[in-house]
């Protein structure tokens, strides 16, 4: 269980990141701006390699918790499924265009960031796999299943946060992949 501290520590390592990017930012840097001693910041945290892992994995926990506080049985799937891409893939294409160093948060670093973004897409998937079930027997027939569509949809749609020229770009390219995962679930 995390404490208010470590809370603290890792909403510290993000601001840090995403201002100087993972290669510049130091361990000072992050104890500085948490308001501790670098002696306090590695009593919990070996390098920079364990504290962007975990400052990426407390992301992901914020933006699967507002995804998942935000969806409302009452609301469409088309409904749902905005607000998905607004938390999941939105957010992160303004902050990246706002501070290119952020991008370190959306991708890693290194193998253990790697290791860390594999965990914090798994999250983001299960919440799709979660709200395709409902759609298993549609899938089937058309010959897949919610996990296959979910990790599409989810790895597409991140793609775009590297490929899109602008917000209005990102925005037809997730239009679209919407679009076309609403018809794979027959509710387009």
């Amino acid at each position: 269980m995390m404490t208010e501290r470590h809370h603290k520590i890792l909403d510290a390592a993000i601001a840090v990141f995403s201002r100087y990017g993972l290669r510049k930012a130091t361990m000072g840097d992050i104890a500085e701006q948490a308001g501790i001693s670098r002696q306090t910041l590695y009593a919990r945290y070996a390098n920079k390699d364990e504290i962007m892992a975990a400052a990426m994995q407390r992301i992901a926990d914020q933006v699967c918790h507002e995804v998942r506080e935000s969806w409302h049985p009452t609301q469409s799937l088309s409904e749902q499924l905005d607000l998905f891409l607004d938390c999941a893939i939105v957010r992160f294409f303004e902050q990246v265009r706002q501070m290119p160093d952020a991008s370190d948060l959306l991708t890693g670093q290194g193998e253990s960031g790697l290791s860390s973004q594999a965990m914090v897409e798994s999250g983001k998937i299960a919440l799709l796999i979660e709200l395709f079930e409902p759609y298993a027997d549609v899938l089937a027939a058309r010959g897949s299943n919610p996990s296959e569509l979910a990790e599409f949809f989810f790895t597409t749609g991140v793609s775009f946060n590297f490929t899109a020229r602008d917000l209005s770009h990102l925005t037809t390219l997730l239009g679209t992949l919407k679009l076309s995962a609403l018809t794979m679930l027959g509710e387009a």
